[in-house]
């Protein structure tokens, strides 16, 4: 790698996201019994000349690195390749899920709460440099065409407004979703979630609480409304553990947010081409738990941009 002084290095990733329906219901998000695909979609990670970026396992890229394809730019083609690989010919599975640490993840089973290693995306990301020793979360995007919906049931959305069945409401898919960077201690140990900031359209969850109080629609029951409220009314009961949801802790803003510690292995055994290297897991999913996650949100696309920085400090 070509010795640099630059301090800052900028790479980005665009994810397109087409949620596809594989049926017809328009049910709460966790009374689907159906589940949603995600298809290849487009995706290009470019970084400034100071930084290469592989998309690969972490085992692979720690214990042999250089077999690993290091680029400055990562294209839609090699983020293709990689998701065809790994997910069924590309078809990665949505299911209802929700994670307390961004690790592990839980759905909706038949008695409780199950854990699963399915129904959310994965990318790997390994990084290396000669100058850079810390890897930031810089910005973020996510967005969707809001589409109409016609309310099957009589219920009230998390802004307390009373639906009526027949009557149409505007759906933003990408409003449940939530997207994590994560490292290993190695690394820092650095857990970065983000969920889209409160707005008219959008009620913020946060770190979950009890969203069994179907009655009191204050600052701290706006959960019970919007998909927990309509999954009541569909079923006349709530899901299991509505009463103590806990969900990953999240932030409405990224701005520089540190996601990766640089390890310096200029000394290693291990032939990393370069003096420092650092690996992030991104994890997409869309939160069963979230007040505006209904099944309506499938066949619906949803497009995501990240921008990492590269820093020396």
């Amino acid at each position: 790698m070509t010795k640099i002084t630059r301090k800052l290095l900028l790479s980005i990733i665009t994810v397109v996201l087409t949620v596809v329906a594989l049926g017809t219901t328009t049910f709460a998000w966790f009374t689907l019994t159906n589940t949603s695909a995600v298809q290849p979609f487009e995706a290009e990670i470019v970084a400034d000349s100071g930084i290469e970026i592989a998309l690969g396992a972490h085992a692979t890229g720690l214990a042999n690195p250089t077999s690993l394809d290091w680029v400055t730019t990562l294209t839609t083609e090699a983020v293709e390749a990689y998701i065809e690989a790994q997910y069924n010919a590309g078809r990665i599975v949505f299911n209802h899920v929700t994670t307390a640490d961004g690790v592990n993840f839980e759905t909706l089973g038949a008695l409780a709460m199950t854990g699963t290693s399915s129904g959310y995306l994965e990318i790997p990301l390994n990084f290396r440099s000669d100058t850079a020793n810390q890897i930031d979360w810089t910005a973020v995007t996510i967005a969707s065409t809001p589409e109409n919906w016609t309310v099957d049931v009589a219920f009230t959305d998390f802004g307390g407004v009373a639906r009526t069945a027949g009557s149409t409401v505007s759906v933003d898919a990408s409003n449940g979703m939530r997207i994590a960077m994560l490292s290993e201690a190695a690394y820092g140990g650095h857990i970065v979630a983000y969920e889209k900031p409160a707005s008219a359209a959008n009620h913020v969850l946060g770190t979950g609480g009890d969203l069994s109080d179907l009655v009191t629609l204050d600052d701290d029951n706006f959960g019970t409304a919007g998909a927990m409220n309509y999954y009541y009314q569909k079923n006349a009961t709530l899901p299991f553990g509505a009463e103590s949801v806990v969900t990953l802790a999240t932030q409405t803003s990224i701005d520089n947010d540190q996601v990766i510690t640089m390890a310096d292995v200029s000394a290693s055994p291990t032939d990393y081409q370069a003096d420092y290297f650092g690996q992030v897991m991104i994890r997409i999913w869309l939160e069963g738990w979230d007040a505006n996650t209904f099944n309506s949100v499938l066949s619906r696309t949803i497009s995501t941009q990240f921008i990492f920085a590269g820093v020396t400090v």
